[in-house]
């Protein structure tokens, strides 16, 4: 099992003898395209059924074994060698993390689909690197005395709207007519 990958114009050029080698050896090929479009992958269906149903079966597995919280602790203690900005996160944020982590991986594997996997883990890591940060955490963990600015109510007024200049090219008196019309 290997990763060919090659210019998506050379596969093209010469598509059959790359797939039947690919088939033969269980290969994925990657193609990549010019100007920082999307490379894609390329694989055999017997190969993209067997990943769907290995990450199935990881995400009900590990769903089955953290529904013991003595091993879902255990789990939490242990995942910051795989990913160690967790250790940032507060202790119950670690434990929801654990439980978004195996409630998304269990959605996104049902549909064979990990964008929101990535996401999720991402936005996690952000709210690590803020906890990372003592002063950021107690700056924003402070009680807001003053309002930051106009309710969504005042904003959306034709008053509101009079105070800006320009809002994506239209005048204010074209913006004010399309919510007088809107909300009339």
């Amino acid at each position: 099992m290997a990763t060919q990958t090659m210019p998506m114009s050379r596969f093209i050029q010469n598509y059959k003898p790359r797939l039947d080698e690919a088939a033969r050896n269980d290969d994925l090929i990657v193609l990549e395209q010019r100007g920082g479009q999307p490379s894609f992958v390329l694989e055999t269906e017997r190969r993209a059924s067997a990943s769907q149903q290995a990450n199935e079966f990881v995400a009900g597995a590990l769903s089955a074994l953290l529904a013991d919280q003595s091993l879902e602790r255990a789990f939490v203690a242990r995942l910051s060698a795989t990913l160690p900005w967790v250790d940032f996160l507060p202790e119950d944020d670690r434990i929801a993390f654990v439980e978004d982590v195996v409630g998304t991986l269990r959605a996104c594997a049902s549909i064979n689909r990990y964008t929101a996997f990535a996401e999720m883990l991402d936005d996690w890591k952000n709210t690590a690197e803020i906890y990372s940060d003592p002063e950021l955490v107690a700056a924003l963990s402070e009680d807001v005395t003053e309002p930051l600015g106009l309710p969504l109510e005042a904003a959306t007024s034709v008053s509101a709207l009079s105070a800006m200049r320009r809002i994506d090219g239209d005048s204010i008196d074209t913006l004010a007519s399309r919510l007088g019309s809107a909300s009339g």
